[in-house]
């Protein structure tokens, strides 16, 4: 499901300060932590935008800063990105006005979202990413803990995979934890009842693609699996999106925002504190 939601806000103000390299096959915005010292890798699955949005990066730079990560953004999309100035041409369709001044945004939009919608469909993509974590759990994170952040269309990804159904090569789970923040797509209750491994959701409670009812059934279902390894925060107020594209003059969402950031942190820090590998 994908709502205009899914579609909108503001790019961020900052200059990603990573690199691209090809790892395990796609094109990856890879930054490290300033220290040096690699606790795990924190691989991003990002929302409609993919690996090229500024916003992505500049938040993989702060989990790599903030968590002393190496976090990879991977070009899941194989080109088929949703470009930035959808954003834009939302913003024309539902600002007030007449129609006949709304069929060249719209027109524009749909050319953006109906690529995305049918190259990035589940069946499409979960491949391209389950092939990503199998070769990074059998190389370089063989003995080093791995989270997975999603967002928006990532997050069924890291629902499915703290399932911990599929293993490595090695016989390990593909990932150690997951967080993800206002996650689209997901089949509830099958997919929360489906969770395992310890997962930490950001959601809000006017969000139209996880409805409070729908986000408050999911954290019963989590939490009752135990607090410790799985939580669900509900911000009041809180949209679609919050966490990667809160509109800077909107300063309750940018709030919101900085709340979600401070939530992956503290859960990939407690995670991977607790894990010896």
């Amino acid at each position: 499901m994908a709502c205009s939601e899914c579609f909108s806000g503001a790019l961020h103000e900052g200059t990603p300060v990573g690199r691209e390299e090809t790892i395990h096959g796609l094109p990856t915005y890879v930054s490290e932590p300033p220290s040096g010292q690699v606790k795990g890798i924190i691989v991003i699955i990002p929302d409609a935008f993919g690996w090229n949005f500024k916003n992505n990066r500049i938040l993989a730079d702060t989990y790599a800063k903030r968590t002393n990560s190496r976090v990879y953004l991977p070009e899941f999309m194989d080109g088929h990105a949703a470009p930035a100035s959808m954003m834009t041409h939302m913003d024309a369709i539902f600002e007030k006005g007449w129609m006949i001044g709304k069929i060249l945004p719209t027109m524009q939009m749909l050319s953006g979202f109906l690529p995305f919608m049918f190259f990035n469909r589940l069946a499409v993509a979960q491949p391209r990413v389950y092939k990503f974590f199998h070769d990074l759990r059998n190389h370089e994170a063989a003995s080093l803990p791995i989270g997975a952040a999603g967002f928006c269309w990532g997050g069924k990804f890291v629902f499915l995979l703290c399932s911990g159904s599929e293993k490595a090569a090695n016989g390990k789970n593909l990932i150690d934890c997951g967080f993800t923040a206002h996650p689209s797509n997901l089949v509830n209750p099958a997919d929360a009842d489906a969770v395992t491994l310890p997962l930490s959701i950001a959601v809000g409670d006017v969000d139209f693609v996880m409805p409070l009812k729908e986000a408050e059934q999911v954290k019963g279902i989590l939490e009752a699996k135990g607090k410790d390894t799985h939580e669900v925060v509900i911000l009041p107020g809180a949209k679609h999106g919050f966490a990667v594209r809160a509109p800077p003059n909107d300063e309750e969402a940018v709030q919101q925002g900085k709340q979600a950031t401070e939530q992956a942190v503290s859960w990939f820090a407690k995670c991977f504190g607790k894990l010896s590998l």
